[in-house]
């Protein structure tokens, strides 16, 4: 998808500001959200949980 580097870019930088990493996936699935509406929420959240905390677990 389009908005991969912003979901990626945005998790990314506010980790790195001390933002929780709760607070962080939240704008990362907002801003997926607001770039694909039509994804239903599972869908979405799976997604950006996979460009973002699925990177850091593994």
């Amino acid at each position: 998808m389009c908005c991969r580097a912003a979901v990626e870019r945005a998790f990314d930088e506010m980790r790195a500001g001390g933002v929780p990493d709760r607070h962080a996936f939240e704008a990362a699935l907002f801003i997926h959200r607001f770039h694909h509406p039509d994804v239903p929420l599972p869908d979405a959240y799976t997604e950006v949980f996979r460009w973002t905390l699925g990177r850091v677990l593994h």
